[in-house]
């Protein structure tokens, strides 16, 4: 049931960011403007943002709300795979079927990445929708490589969350871990982008490798596939690991 409320939130923030984006006639004064701010800033927003109108709604798809709603889903959903079902007690009775283990990883990455195709799409036909209405210099399929980068920066959380599931005994814990570790990381990455001293450790955080102004202007580098689909088979198989050694 969140699936369907998060995704309606995700395309009506997309679509309203179409409506308050500056026109192509309205770029030059917001680009003086953006030179005026302090060099962190510049580099925390995007060196590009201000110098188009797909620039300005790329920032809807790194915007803390979206990065929110996709949280909530990522780790709802990989908590319930595993951890939620041995605190409930119901996994006694699944355990009884003659259902193989590593079925319990698969069904909760395919909700999960299914889950997140939606809530992407909904948010793809927010801004089709407000492009439609309110063209600017730019076609909504400039985004679909933003929102496929999205789509592995969330399911390589979601793998995560699935090995940290794999090893709780309730969801809250598992709940509890995943938040932390995801937060911790983009608490990391915000830091590093501010502050010089701390700019080297910025690749050990997951949300290094999802930077949509870049993903537009340039597409998804090879460094980021391969890191955030490298996640993804690790955490799949660090769960698949730990579910078949514990007792459930």
């Amino acid at each position: 049931m969140p699936l369907i409320p998060i995704a309606v939130a995700v395309g009506l923030f997309e679509f309203i960011l179409t409506r308050i984006a500056p026109a192509p006639n309205e770029v030059s004064w917001i680009t003086t403007l953006f030179t005026t701010l302090p060099p962190e800033i510049r580099t925390l927003l995007g060196s590009d943002v201000a110098l188009s109108s797909g620039g300005f709604l790329a920032l809807g798809y790194t915007h803390p709300f979206f990065i929110a709603l996709q949280v909530v889903w990522v780790v709802r959903t990989s908590s319930a795979a595993v951890a939620d079902e041995v605190g409930r007690g119901t996994m006694d009775l699944l355990a009884t079927r003659p259902v193989a283990r590593w079925h319990f990883i698969a069904a909760g990455m395919t909700a999960l990445g299914l889950g997140l195709g939606v809530i992407l799409a909904a948010g793809l036909a927010g801004t089709a929708v407000g492009l439609f209405l309110r063209p600017l210099d730019v076609h909504v399929s400039a985004f679909l490589p933003v929102a496929g980068a999205a789509w592995l920066l969330f399911a390589a959380w979601g793998a995560v969350g699935l090995a940290i599931g794999a090893s709780r005994r309730t969801g809250g814990q598992a709940i509890s871990w995943t938040t932390a570790i995801l937060a911790a990381s983009f608490v990391l990455d915000y830091i590093a982008r501010l502050w010089a001293p701390v700019a080297r450790l910025r690749p050990l955080s997951l949300f290094r490798y999802y930077e949509p102004q870049a993903i537009l202007a340039f597409g998804l580098s090879r460094a980021a596939l391969l890191t955030l689909g490298g996640t993804i088979l690790a955490g799949v198989l660090a769960g698949l690991l730990v579910l078949y050694r514990r007792d459930l």
